[in-house]
Parts: structure tokens; C-alpha cells; sequence
């Protein structure tokens, strides 16, 4: 009896081609055996075999497309939240929860070289020295009121003076006017009785609690303070950081609505599912 010679191992390529042979040519498997010199069973295992493997293959390829285009819908969603935080119409930082969000690092890993990043260091620079402005222009207000009435600053509304409202009614002011709006300038001066004194408001600032006979001393103050202003040398930088800041976060939302409409983003980062 002759001795049985062992067939070596089937080659994968060699698999996938009677795999081709058998789907695309029409050869069956006792046709391929017969053809090559294997055994029938081995041509319909290592055809099954490919066939999972295929499988294998394309269920794993869409997990992975599925992954990829969820992790590009997170990157947009977080673009979106950027782009709602840098459109406040005051110059600030970033929050915490936008900085430590992750997809502010992936963001920054798919787009490293992009000028959002230096863009948006602008701009909290630029939110420094406008506070800095701000409290400028709040502590000029109290000097210079102070100079000009028997009156004082007071922090209880049982007490006669003027009020933080005061300040903080000279800033809004300044700061419409740099955006190019009308501030407080066609905003009446209301009083609101409060026992033996008053409440003079300006819009919605409560500028000072004093005596009827006080009121229209603090509202000539009042009215002399926001039309000098426009003068002061604080008012001028707080314009001119307007203007850059307006110029910077209109290129800072054009950026981030590219981002968002193209829908995927170039690059890697740590998270990407491959």
C-alpha cells in the first residue's frame, strides 16, 4: 500500500483565492479539490474559514466607521459649546468646564497647528486687562463722584449714598458705547420712595439712596459722570480692547463653524477609535 503523502498547510492566499474561484467563477468545491490536488474537505473547511474571517473583518470595519464618525459628532458638539462661550459679547476666559472638557484636548491634538488656539490666548488676555479696566473705570466713578457731593458710598440700603448702581451704571454705559450702541443715553432717571429717603435709579441701576432733596444733586452727578467719560483715558482702552476682541471672536466663530459644518475633523488624537 503506498504510504499517504501529507498536503502542507493551506496558504491564506491560496484560501481566498478558491474562495474567489468558488463565488465569483462558479467552481464548486469537488471541482477546486480536484483541480489543485486537496482533499474536498479541506477545500470546505478553509472556504467556511474565509468566510468568517470576511465577516469578521467587515463587522469590525463598521464598530470602527461607527466609532469614528461618533467621535467626530462629540468633537462638533464640543466646537458648538466653544463656540457659545466665546461668543459672550464681554471678553473672558474660558470656563473650567470647557478646559477640562476632553474633547478641548482632542480638539487641540486633530488641530495643532490651527490659530484657534492662539486666538482664543488673545482673548483671555485681552479679558485681563479689560477687568483691570473695568475696576479702573468703577473706582474713577467713586473718586470722582465722592469729590463732588457731600455724599458717600455706603453698602446698607438703611443707610444715605450713593450705591455700587452708581459704578456699575457708568461701566455699562462705557461699554455700549464701545460696541457702538446707546447705553444709558435716552434712559430716563426714575425715584423710589423707601421711607424717609429715596431710591434714584438709572434703568436698571439703583444708584443711590438718599433724602428728596438729594435726588436731583445725584442725578446731575450721575449725568455729568456718563457724558465725561467718553473722555477718560480708561475709556479709551476699554475701546480699543472692545474693537480687538470683537475682530478676534468674529475669526474665533468663523474657525469653530468651518469645524462644525464640515462635520469631520483632520488629524488624530488620543481618542480616536484607530
Amino acid at each position: 500500500m503506498p504510504k499517504r503523502i501529507k498536503k502542507p498547510a493551506v496558504r491564506p492566499e491560496l484560501a481566498r483565492q478558491w474562495l474567489h474561484r468558488y463565488e465569483q467563477d462558479g467552481e464548486s468545491p469537488p471541482q477546486i479539490a480536484k483541480a489543485d490536488g486537496y482533499d474536498v474537505r479541506t477545500v470546505r473547511k478553509q472556504l467556511e474559514k474565509m468566510r468568517q474571517e470576511r465577516e469578521m473583518r467587515e463587522a469590525r470595519q463598521v464598530v470602527l466607521r461607527q466609532a469614528l464618525e461618533k467621535h467626530y459628532v462629540d468633537i462638533c458638539v464640543f466646537a458648538e459649546k466653544l463656540r457659545a462661550e466665546i461668543s459672550a459679547p464681554t471678553p473672558s476666559k474660558l470656563s473650567p468646564n470647557v478646559k477640562d472638557d476632553a474633547m478641548y484636548k482632542a480638539l487641540r491634538q486633530h488641530l495643532p497647528r490651527s490659530p484657534l488656539w492662539k486666538e482664543i490666548d488673545r482673548v483671555e488676555s485681552i479679558a485681563e486687562s479689560f477687568n483691570a479696566c473695568l475696576d479702573s473705570i468703577k473706582q474713577r466713578v467713586r473718586s470722582e463722584a465722592e469729590l463732588r457731593a457731600s455724599i458717600q458710598f455706603v453698602s446698607s440700603s438703611s443707610q444715605s449714598g450713593f450705591t455700587e448702581g452708581l459704578p456699575e451704571s457708568v461701566v455699562f454705559h462705557l461699554e455700549s458705547l464701545a460696541h457702538g450702541a446707546q447705553g444709558l443715553s435716552q434712559v430716563s432717571y426714575n425715584k423710589r420712595s423707601a421711607k424717609a429717603l429715596v431710591h434714584v435709579e438709572h434703568g436698571a441701576f439703583d444708584i443711590a439712596i438718599v433724602p428728596e432733596q438729594k435726588a436731583e444733586e445725584v442725578i446731575a452727578i450721575s449725568t455729568s459722570l456718563l457724558n465725561e467719560a467718553t473722555d477718560w483715558q480708561e475709556y479709551q482702552e476699554l475701546s480699543r480692547l472692545v474693537q480687538d476682541f470683537v475682530k478676534i471672536q468674529q475669526g474665533l466663530k468663523e474657525e469653530l463653524t468651518v469645524i462644525i459644518l464640515r462635520r469631520i475633523v483632520p488629524g488624530r488624537c488620543v481618542y480616536c477609535p484607530f
